[in-house]
């Protein structure tokens, strides 16, 4: 796709050239109705769903939903956003509502003058012209410098576990439960910085796609028409290598050899290395003046990273680039699509399941890598993913027949939905049950949901019951992490707590908010004193925690991220034990958000959940048990993906 990004002008000229259009309309609309006029303003003192039909559609309506995004240049976040404004709000946003805005913000004694500038009467519905002259008044109230612009990109999904989206021109920080695009298409956007504030109206998006001469040379259809040929697989794909898995990107040197004659290239310099001899690529970066070099071979041997004595630690196929920056040197290991999947099936799931489960397991690998090699997440590093749990675990040092074969018998084949790729997602071991995308705070998707697989299919009578009944059959039900139990201390583990608190609020993204006694939001809870006490408050559809109170002496913090209640909890766990009744002392985090409470005396609490990961989109061991009982890679596929189809991707 060819990448393309057009800034233009601020709101505030944009929306001269709509209010003189407006003002015209509006002297005509007064002339022609005359005696008529009382009876027009008796409409216009509450919002009418027909008048602002008539007043040209919602497309130039602003809905209250994206003001999480707007709102942010008031260091509101869009949790708060969310809780403090929107159910007080209407779907679309009305002087009424701008005049409770204000007043949440400390600007109340301003409206009515900021309301006339924008030439606007009780009751009327904003347009987007109007909202954007609101918007700079706030601005300058605000003390904020207009900044916004607009942007074309093209939308090719969000970075996992961010409030970010992937687009063609770069990511982008943006309030996912307002962002509803759909992958592949392009949007006009209001922007400032680098933070997405709201998509523009369908009137001047379509005069943009109107221009894009782009969209009929990709032989793009009209929306709801299957577009595969927008579906395509790379042939290579870039990974950063880290050390060990564990997210440390930087080395301070890196040793190469191989057991066949090997090159070391930079630009047109290139030297060619004897079989079995290590080089240290960055003396031969300083001795040749250069900040990356390429190592390749010919055939079908394996380059080794090794030590300086030449201990091995490691065999890649393909191609390594080593880089050089200001914190040390970064490896990428280039290298065939199919390829990098048999390193990631074995990294990801045991060659003792099932052949089925492994091809479904190739088919969800593949899928994801084909659209994180659209994004641009890894860009920096000049890479596609990485090799960790953020992207997809690579360990080619675990290759296996059994994961080979399943990447071999479904080469090439992706998941789609409605003519594009799936956002799929995928992990260990689920409760009986796998939920949505609104355990992230994101928008739902149609295929991405609840899903039991339970195998007597009877519903629970509540979920902490469920949770707590350890005879529960289902299709993961023999994984150790199927169910599990433990003990928090609040008390004694205050401090761990505090400091991952801070830091979460210092983010400022959303996934917590912190109010002192009276409900006024803070950003820190340094004087909120003791902890005494933790709460469920609120679940998903299947179960999953989606806010958790933290309740101190002085306030109370909810965490509404499934990644970071998860976090937290394992802050104030002393003790975990699996299904089993085996310590739990492999993971760095609570093994899923499904759990329920018990409180103890002495500050203590008793936990039991069930499941390990985030409990999206297919459960691995779930995977194995439907494959066990004869399900096809192309069923379970189906199962935990309802409506998405398999494609041989291009």
């Amino acid at each position: 796709m060819m990448r393309q990004q057009k800034t233009v002008v601020s709101y505030g000229r944009a929306y001269v050239i709509r209010q003189k259009n407006r003002r015209r309309r509006r002297k005509y609309k007064w002339l022609c109705m005359g005696i008529g006029l009382l009876f027009v303003l008796v409409f216009l003192l509450k919002p009418n769903v027909q008048a602002v039909e008539d007043a040209g559609g919602w497309s130039d309506r602003v809905r209250s939903l994206e003001l999480a995004g707007y709102l942010q240049a008031a260091n509101l976040t869009p949790e708060e956003t969310r809780r403090l404004l929107l159910p007080e709000l209407q779907e679309y946003v009305t002087t009424e509502d701008v005049q409770l805005i204000f007043e949440k913000l400390g600007f109340g004694e301003y409206t009515e003058e900021i309301l006339g500038q924008a030439q606007l009467v009780a009751g009327d519905v904003l347009s987007r012209a109007q909202w954007n002259v609101v918007y700079e008044r706030l601005l300058e109230k605000l003390q904020v410098k207009d900044t916004v612009s607009q942007v074309m990109l093209q939308y090719l999904g969000k970075v996992f576990g961010e409030a970010r989206i992937m687009a063609d021109n770069g990511n982008y920080d943006c309030d996912l439960e307002s962002c509803r695009m759909e992958y592949g298409k392009k949007y006009v956007v209001y922007v400032q910085g680098n933070l997405i504030l709201g998509i523009c109206s369908q009137e001047e998006q379509k005069q943009t796609e109107g221009k894009d001469s782009e969209k009929a040379e990709n032989g793009a259809t009209e929306q709801g028409t299957e577009v595969t040929d927008q579906i395509t697989v790379p042939d290579t794909i870039r990974v950063l290598l880290t050390q060990d898995q564990k997210q440390n990107v930087f080395r301070e040197d890196v040793w190469i050899k191989c057991d066949a004659e090997w090159k070391l290239c930079a630009g047109e310099t290139e030297d060619v290395i004897p079989a079995g001899e290590a080089r240290s690529c960055k003396v031969w970066m300083e001795e040749h003046q250069t900040d990356q070099v390429l190592a390749k071979i010919s055939g079908d041997g394996k380059l080794k990273l090794c030590d300086s004595d030449g201990n091995e630690k490691g065999n890649y196929a393909g191609n390594l680039h080593v880089y050089r920056g200001d914190s040390g040197l970064w490896l990428v290991n280039e290298l065939g699509m199919e390829e990098y999947l048999c390193g990631v099936v074995p990294g990801e799931m045991p060659s003792s399941f099932a052949p089925e489960a492994l091809k479904a397991q190739a088919v969800c690998a593949r899928t994801y890598a084909a659209i994180q090699a659209l994004g641009t997440t890894y860009e920096t590093y000049h890479a596609d993913v990485d090799d960790t749990t953020a992207c997809q675990v690579y360990l080619p040092a675990n290759e296996n027949q059994a994961a080979t074969d399943a990447v071999n018998a479904t080469a090439g084949e992706v998941l789609s939905y409605e003519g594009r790729l799936a956002s799929v997602y995928y992990f260990s071991t689920s409760c009986g049950y796998t939920t949505g995308l609104e355990v992230w705070q994101q928008e739902p998707l149609a295929y991405l949901g609840k899903v039991s697989l339970l195998l007597s299919g009877e519903q629970p009578v509540s979920v902490d019951d469920f949770l707590k009944d350890w005879s529960v059959q289902a299709y993961d039900s023999e994984s150790r992490f199927f169910r599990w139990k433990g003990e928090l201390q609040v008390s004694e583990r205050r401090d761990q707590l505090m400091k991952k608190i801070e830091e979460a609020l210092s983010r400022q993204d959303g996934k917590l908010t912190a109010l002192s006694r009276n409900g006024q939001h803070v950003a820190s809870v340094s004087d909120f004193g003791d902890c005494t006490g933790i709460k469920i408050c609120d679940r998903s559809d299947s179960g999953a925690v989606t806010d958790l109170a933290v309740i101190f002496d002085a306030g109370e913090v909810h965490v509404y991220n499934e990644n970071l209640i998860r976090n937290l909890i394992w802050q104030i766990c002393v003790s975990l034990t699996d299904k089993n009744g085996e310590n739990v002392n492999t993971i760095t985090m609570l093994p899923s958000a499904f759990f329920t409470l018990q409180e103890q005396e002495n500050g203590r609490y008793e936990i039991m959940g069930g499941g390990l990961g985030h409990g999206i989109g297919m459960s691995q061991y779930g995977a194995d048990g439907m494959a066990r009982a004869g399900k096809t890679a192309a069923e379970i596929l189906q199962y935990f993906f309802p409506g998405t189809e398999l494609f041989l991707g291009k």
